[in-house]
């Protein structure tokens, strides 16, 4: 038996983190199981109990688990701190199975138990539970019954709990997750790090398991049409459905009603309708009841925003008559120091984040997103792409999906699209990631089936993909062949049953792909940071090329080291991905706790967010030189602060869209730049380090449009606390963030320091996340000691339930300590 928890348990003991709750606590929620209600949708995340290891008998209801421990959901276990061991840092160990690809993380086997009653349900009652992912195979049992297995590892999956429910006393549910072998490309995380859910409905007759299907048909300025149709199960003679539309106050803005069958088909008109865009993301809300005269026997709500998406190669993409392009970013699920759980306010702050920073669209890459980010895209405006899988038969790793692809591609494409096909936000399928065999004679016929079921489940939405390759030759006959190398796949013969075609690192074959293929759409499903501006001064021009999402928006987990930079006396050459103690990307725009790196604020300056923006090259030791891998930027700060550098020349760059810039040091001008074509490509200046202001001025016409100020800073002197809310919510599970910077005597932050930091909390919440977002495996992501990256460090604070103060301290060695509290209501 692998026996993980016990040396879990010790390691929680040394870094003073509870988490093992006390056996009395464990038999007092053991006492209390949870109690069903009727009704749609109830969560089902609290008091799980959880064991590490592989086990004997757990999934039997009589199994003796009061030694467990208690977790709520999301719960990522491959995030937590590994006992000690060789070499092991925080979660991190260089013997990981998974090595880079999953920044040398551990998975393993785990279990989890819960307990409820259905005693005040009415005897007809139906119970269905819903996993919104569960990482990477999955069993479950109810009472010993076992109720299916499912490997995909992100897509939803329901059971029907009702054959195996015991009245009158406790039910218990049993899940065990496996996440085995080398199975991902980049870190996947392990256990139920999704929400789970129950559906609970009075009698047999029922609203189906997304069964509610809306698409706007028409729209004017005076009304919408919608159509709805809605699948019954056991539907009968004497019911109706009835569907509403009501606005963000609660009125009732449309409705119908229609005797209940198998299927229905109703049509809502919606006078003056207020349409979503990620300008205005506005949401109505969409009401779905099963009734028996006056009585609602089963009922079902959905967000639901009014628009329009249509692709041309004349026009490109439109939302509701209005051209738009994709400023879009692929994005990877985990968190960083949340590891993989899917918290709702996690998710609603990436989307912010990336909003915040001009990107109107994210690729869920290379897999379906979870519930709560969907949720968070429709709420805040944020274009969404979903992308059922990474490979099909071929496998990219020993123990993926590929084996498994068969037969469950049809069950696990149809839950991508149906629990997600009324998002707004949703905007195309992908059916797929650079799959190794797609242009075989196999490959296409997989792609026909894969595409034409996307489009008998959801005919409103395109069918993409994203390929890779290019290069126009027939179908190849040997599928060995194809699998030599991604590079010379003939991806051509892989676009014909797309309706958009995403291209991987092609910005080449845009043009003179469109001259052979001109009613294709196409759009830049991945591209290298650097070539931000290359592609945006291509995809402005040309109407058939409707977007390009960056590698990637945020950093993550796993993929350890793509973005290295490495260093040498040669003028040439290529550093191969980061080992050992590598274990993030290091590709993101921003970095996994949200700050900007020097790729995203030369990307503010091509999308307009900013006029202006400065960094300076890391100081290089003389005759030395840079050499950043294909996903990596040079290593740059927004920093005039180089202690040991006086004198020496370093490499400042200034992006910005203007026909002149001037650069200035303590008021006196550095140099001055005259540029033709503004694409705010960086321009060059040469300056002598010495402590002082720099300041670029950018003109267009002659005056200025923009400045940027770096200042030397002091050295680092105190701790200063910054919660980024200014109250928190007592709900149990909601999370409060708190950044910890290294700050001069001024109060400025230093902008490259690396040093310890310890946190001291008291109040109703627990930390669960702390660290900074440096690459490189330095500590454990939930001890209150964490090592600053930039001079930064970010804690994640989760509510226990109650209300009241909370109270965060933080000491460091050499600084003065840092004070900041939080009101949870």
């Amino acid at each position: 038996m692998i026996n993980r928890r016990q040396a879990l348990v010790a390691s929680a003991a040394v870094i003073g983190l509870p988490l093992v709750q006390p056996r009395a606590a464990i038999a007092a929620a053991l006492s209390q199981p949870q109690a069903l209600k009727l009704g749609r949708d109830q969560a089902f995340d609290q008091d799980w109990r959880f064991f590490l290891g592989a086990g004997d008998g757990p999934e039997q209801s009589a199994f003796d688990d009061t030694a467990w421990r208690i977790v709520d959901l999301p719960h990522d276990w491959s995030i937590e701190d590994l006992p000690q061991g060789p070499g092991r840092i925080g979660p991190f160990d260089p013997a990981s199975i998974g090595k880079i690809a999953t920044g040398f993380t551990l998975g393993g086997e785990g279990w989890y138990r819960k307990r409820f009653r259905i005693d005040a349900l009415p005897a007809q009652a139906r119970v269905e539970i819903l996993f919104d992912g569960v990482y990477k195979e999955s069993d479950v049992w109810l009472n010993g019954a076992h109720l299916g297995r499912r490997v995909h590892g992100y897509v939803p999956f329901a059971y029907d709990l009702t054959p195996h429910l015991r009245r009158g006393q406790d039910n218990v549910l049993t899940v065990r997750a496996r996440n085995l072998g080398q199975n991902s490309r980049w870190y996947a995380g392990s256990g139920i790090y999704r929400g789970v859910t129950l559906d609970v409905v009075a009698e047999k007759a029922r609203l189906s398991r997304w069964g509610v299907y809306a698409v706007t048909k028409a729209i004017t300025d005076e009304a919408a049409t919608i159509a709805v149709d809605t699948a019954v199960v056991e539907p009968g003679p004497d019911l109706t459905v009835v569907t509403r539309l009501r606005d963000g106050a609660g009125a009732i803005v449309a409705q119908a009603s229609t005797a209940a069958a198998p299927q229905v088909s109703q049509v809502l008109t919606l006078n003056q309708p207020r349409l979503w865009s990620p300008e205005a993301p506005v949401l109505y809300s969409l009401e779905t009841e099963l009734r028996r005269g006056a009585k609602v026997i089963d009922k079902t709500a959905t967000p639901f925003g009014v628009r329009i998406v249509t692709f041309t190669p004349e026009t490109g993409m439109q939302i509701n008559g209005q051209s738009v392009k994709l400023r879009g970013g692929c994005v990877h699920h985990d968190h960083g120091l949340l590891g993989a759980a899917s918290h709702k306010d996690a998710e609603i702050r990436r989307v912010r984040l990336l909003k915040a920073r001009g990107f109107n669209a994210v690729r869920s890459s290379h897999y379906p997103s979870s519930r709560a980010f969907g949720e968070a895209c429709d709420r805040e405006g944020l274009f969404l792409i979903e992308e059922a899988f990474d490979m099909w038969r071929s496998h990219k790793t020993p123990q993926d999906y590929a084996a498994d692809f068969d037969a469950n591609w049809q069950t696990d494409l149809s839950a991508m699209v149906l629990s997600a096909r009324n998002r707004p936000s949703v905007i195309m399928w992908s059916i797929g990631n650079e799959a190794p065999h797609r242009s075989t004679p196999d490959g296409v016929e997989i792609s026909w089936n894969l595409a034409n079921t996307v489009r008998r489940l959801d005919y409103s939405r395109p069918v993409t993909a994203a390929l890779n390759g290019f290069i126009g030759r027939p179908v190849i006959a040997d599928e060995a062949t194809a699998r030599k190398g991604f590079a010379n796949t003939p991806d051509n013969s892989a676009a014909i049953f797309l309706d958009v075609v995403g291209y991987n690192y092609r910005l080449d074959r845009y043009l003179t792909d469109h001259q052979d293929h001109p009613q294709r759409v196409m759009f830049g499903s991945e591209s290298f940071p650097k070539e931000v501006f290359e592609a945006w001064t291509l995809i402005d021009k040309t109407p058939h090329v409707v977007g390009d999402f960056t590698w990637t928006a945020i950093d993550y987990l796993g993929e350890a080291g793509i973005a290295t930079v490495a260093r040498d006396k040669i003028k040439k050459g290529m550093p191969m991905r980061g080992d050992w103690p590598w274990v993030g990307a290091n590709c993101g725009d921003l970095d996994w706790n949200g700050r900007q790196k020097a790729p995203s604020l030369a990307r503010d300056v091509v999308w307009g967010v900013s006029p202006v923006e400065m960094t300076v090259q890391r100081p290089l030791p003389p005759r030395t030189y840079e050499h950043p891998s294909g996903w990596a930027w040079s290593d740059e700060l927004a920093s005039w602060t180089w202690p040991g550098s006086e004198g020496q020349i370093l490499n400042v760059r200034v992006y910005a869209r203007a026909d002149r810039v001037e650069l200035f040091l303590d008021g006196k001008l550095v140099g001055a730049r005259d540029v033709a074509a503004s694409t705010g490509a960086p321009l060059e200046f040469q300056a002598p380090y010495a402590p002082g202001v720099l300041e670029a001025v950018a003109y267009r016409s002659g005056k200025a449009v923009g400045r940027r100020r770096l200042e030397t800073v002091g050295a680092p002197s105190k701790l200063k606390l910054t919660f980024e809310q200014k109250t928190g919510s007592a709900q149990r599970g909601r999370l409060s963030y708190l950044w910890v910077d290294i700050a001069d005597a001024q109060g400025r932050a230093t902008p490259d320091q690396a040093l310890s930091v310890q946190l001291t909390l008291s109040g109703p919440a627990t930390l669960i996340g702390f660290g900074g977002a440096g690459p490189l495996a330095v500590g454990g992501f939930q001890s209150p000691r964490a090592l600053t990256h930039n001079g930064q460090a970010l804690a994640i604070l989760r509510s226990t339930g109650q209300a009241g103060l909370v109270r965060v301290s933080a000491q460091g060695q050499g600084l003065s300590p840092g004070l900041a509290t939080i009101r949870l209501s």
